[in-house]
């Protein structure tokens, strides 16, 4: 009976053990974050300008979406513009960084 109770005795205390030391191991590390996307630059011909949407077609295809924190002329902007835009990709979305017009 005594060596019952002893090995019970010891089960419980290996639990509880078992239970303190798993509890205080380190969280698993967090996953790396994505690096920044690359800024890239671009120049090209005006195909279309999309002032509703905020968006600049070049005559290769590429379409550019202008946030409105970026200072754009849009009155120079016409089809037949050169233009020199630095921009990130987001997706299939290509968001503009910079947007100059050179003629």
């Amino acid at each position: 009976m005594k060596l019952r109770w002893m090995s019970a005795l010891m089960i419980v205390a290996l639990v509880g053990w078992v239970g303190a030391v798993s509890a205080q191991q380190a969280p698993a590390p967090a996953p790396a974050q994505a690096p920044a996307a690359a800024e890239k630059m671009i120049e090209g011909k005006v195909k279309a300008v999309d002032q509703a949407k905020k968006q600049v077609t070049l005559e290769d295809g590429t379409t550019l979406t202008i946030p409105p924190t970026v200072p754009v002329p849009w009155t120079s902007i016409k089809p037949g513009s050169t233009v020199m835009v630095s921009y990130v990709e987001s997706g299939q979305m290509k968001q503009v960084k910079k947007f100059e017009v050179k003629s």
